[in-house]
């Protein structure tokens, strides 16, 4: 993730009026398994083979992260293309490892209002928040954040009663991490 995503910062309306997602019909059978199972390199293995003719750039950075490779020059010449498909999100700063979208920097609006639909979509783990520190309430009972493991809240002036309530949140735990750093002097 960008070391200063703020530097990519949603415009106010990103913020207050997030695009509506349409929620998808039908979930192939080969990313749900990736989706309900994102440790298995055996659900990637089988999605890059099920999306070999229709996207077999995709495919090989699949099978290229999983054996190790940045797959640099994949990402540079199709991750635009492929980051697309989270622009209705407002992602920014997208990491793709081991052949999907598993970090990236988003609005609170956007995670509280449409995360359902993005983790339809991708295997996501990390998220770093922007603009959040007027939702902290609904941040906290935020069902979504429960499926990552890291979350980075770093300079959203999220004072310390506001970081107390978060920290009180049912969804902690699966949280590996989170980054409360930036926000104040006690945290």
């Amino acid at each position: 993730m960008a070391r200063h995503p703020s530097a990519y910062g949603p415009t106010a309306d990103e913020v207050l009026n997030p695009a509506t997602v349409a929620m998808p019909v039908k979930i192939d059978p080969q990313l749900r398994a990736v989706l309900d199972h994102p440790d298995d390199d055996a659900a990637r293995l089988a999605y890059a083979e099920w999306i070999g003719t229709s996207d077999p750039a995709r495919a090989d950075l699949i099978r290229r992260q999983l054996k190790g490779d940045a797959a640099g020059s994949l990402l540079q010449e199709h991750g635009p293309r492929w980051s697309e498909e989270f622009a209705p999100w407002g992602a920014r700063d997208i990491v793709y490892r081991r052949g999907f979208a598993e970090a990236m920097s988003l609005t609170g609006r956007s995670l509280i209002s449409l995360g359902a639909t993005l983790f339809d979509r991708t295997p996501l783990r990390e998220v770093r928040l922007i603009a959040v520190n007027f939702l902290i309430a609904e941040l906290s009972d935020c069902e979504h954040w429960g499926k990552l493991e890291v979350l980075n809240l770093r300079g959203n002036q999220i004072g310390d009663e506001d970081g107390e309530r978060l920290m009180r949140s049912p969804w902690l735990v699966g949280l590996k991490q989170l980054i409360l750093e930036g926000n104040g002097p006690a945290l």
